[in-house]
């Protein structure tokens, strides 16, 4: 699974493990593109084909980089937004499930047959798949048989409150649906930021080279982020 990165998510800058984030990235090249055309630096880097016209395509690329990475932030808090709002209604009904199965296990401790196929004995399922499935039968069978709807009656779990909780457990699939789309959505985002980076970064460092030789001491470097050590 792709990661879902976010602007404070670390990059690899060098591989003496320094790490740099997204966002002093995309600083450092706004620095740079917008100071190449300064009268001090254009003119020399004009030589190495540096132009206004190649100029204003790298300040388009990082215009881009910028508005897929606002995207991606975007994208990122809809899918925890998502996932946050499925996490708390499976929380509210599987509190309600549990109360519930309680109360029968004590109920039909002797009815091995019912204990069985509503999972009243042994330890609960956690993935979501087989939790939902466990809860779900568990209430459908509380309304297939009318002694074991007269039985749930007899500790408070009536027919309205069974239907709440199937309602609910629709809810739920409703809003898990919405959480694998948010998801999937932060992962093409993600992707298509990280590519228009990738892009981008080698071009910027490309040029920070060839101004690095031929500005080499001069204070003109600073303009585009790089320390000159003064003599």
């Amino acid at each position: 699974m792709e990661e879902l990165n976010s602007n404070s998510e670390k990059i690899k800058k060098t591989k003496h493990k320094k790490y740099i984030s997204l966002g002093s990235w995309i600083l450092k090249m706004k620095i740079a593109f917008d100071n190449a055309i300064l009268p001090t630096i254009y003119p020399t880097l004009l030589t190495v084909g540096y132009d206004e016209a190649k100029i204003e395509g790298l300040k388009a690329k990082l215009a881009e980089l910028i508005n897929l990475d606002v995207l991606q932030v975007g994208a990122v808090g809809e899918q925890v937004g998502a996932t946050d709002a499925s996490t708390k209604k499976r929380k509210e009904i599987n509190a309600l499930y549990l109360k519930h199965r309680s109360l029968l296990k004590i109920l039909l401790s002797d009815d091995t047959v019912a204990s069985v196929s509503m999972k009243l004995k042994g330890e609960r399922k956690k993935s979501y798949s087989e939790w939902f499935q466990n809860v779900s039968s568990f209430y459908t069978q509380l309304t297939q048989t009318p002694e074991l709807t007269a039985h749930a009656a007899s500790v408070g779990i009536s027919l309205t409150v069974i239907d709440g909780q199937k309602q609910q457990l629709t809810a739920l699939q409703a809003l898990k649906e919405i959480q694998r789309k948010k998801k999937a959505d932060a992962q093409q985002a993600t992707r298509l930021r990280n590519m228009a980076f990738d892009e981008l970064r080698p071009l910027y460092t490309e040029y920070i080279k060839y101004a690095r030789i031929l500005l080499a001491g001069n204070q003109a470097l600073e303009a585009l982020g790089i320390v000159v050590k003064r003599k």
